[in-house]
């Protein structure tokens, strides 16, 4: 009691009790107070395959297998690796054009959406098979600002179906390319071939036979 009064004249120990009591459940409610940090959302058009965020796989199969459409990431920084892919009526035939991975980098603000996108975006089959050469990954924000761009690196084979029948050709005119060549590439794209893709391919095949 005696430090108590030597403390103030105007505190009783009872009025001190109560605001160092105040004080205490301030600081602790202070401390105690969890920092929140909202998602972003990244919205994904059709023709854009996301294949990994961050360095993880997504599971996207391609255009034919599961896809999604949005993906909720916390905001800061992330990696994101997409390509390409869409598929192209070509009259009685058709043709999935798809481009290599493109890993763009971002930083996402807390509940912000944005759209990954393709520029310039092919309108033609032809303007696609030229894109994905070397294709250009953007993100924009619900403004419509490009905050992220990325060129990939340049490639040379753009279809699957293109592929394949060339190695058909290669074989059937008389073509330089070693046959042991051509054949282990027509067995390794077929093995990476879609069924749907291999239908398609089966269908050219039975077109070509009736020539």
């Amino acid at each position: 009691m005696l430090f108590l009064n030597r403390l103030s004249p105007r505190f009783s120990s009872k009025q001190l009790t109560h605001h160092v009591l105040a004080l205490c459940l301030g600081t602790v409610g202070v401390v105690s107070t969890p920092l929140v940090w909202a998602d972003a959302e990244v919205s994904v058009p059709e023709n854009v395959i996301v294949l990994g965020i961050d360095g993880q796989e997504t599971g996207n199969t391609g255009f034919f297998g599961t896809k999604h459409t949005s993906y909720r990431l916390p905001a800061g920084e992330h990696t994101i690796t997409a390509r390409y892919d869409r598929l192209f009526p070509l009259g009685e035939d058709h043709d999935v054009v798809r481009s290599k991975g493109v890993t763009i980098r971002t930083v996402l603000a807390d509940q912000q959406v944005y759209t990954l996108g393709w520029q310039p975006e092919p309108d033609t089959h032809e303007e696609a098979l030229a894109f994905v050469k070397q294709p250009t990954l953007i993100i924009k924000a619900s403004n419509g600002q490009v905050v992220a761009s990325q060129k990939g690196l340049k490639m040379q084979s753009t279809s699957v179906i293109a592929s394949v029948m060339q190695g058909v050709n290669n074989l059937t005119t008389g073509s330089t390319t070693p046959a042991g060549t051509t054949l282990d590439r027509l067995q390794t794209l077929w093995d990476q071939a879609t069924t749907e893709q291999r239908k398609q391919f089966k269908t050219w095949i039975d077109q070509q036979a009736n020539k």
